[in-house]
């Protein structure tokens, strides 16, 4: 239910995830839980659709930590 809730919000607000948008089949993570070796996304890039002109490229950078 809760997906469906934020993708109705989201389209209330004429907002997109920009990465998913550029990305639909990327799977890149930036969350790794060692507790039970998992791997998400637990972030969202968004913004307006009508910005997405404005977007030229988007990525999720490693880190070191």
């Amino acid at each position: 239910k809760e997906p469906m809730d934020l993708n109705y919000t989201l389209e209330q607000m004429d907002s997109t995830d920009i990465y998913r948008t550029f990305h639909p089949t990327g799977s890149e993570y930036t969350f790794f839980a060692s507790a039970n070796g998992s791997f998400s996304r637990i972030d969202h890039m968004l913004g307006y659709k009508t910005s997405l002109k404005t977007v030229k490229k988007i990525k999720i950078l490693s880190t070191n930590t």
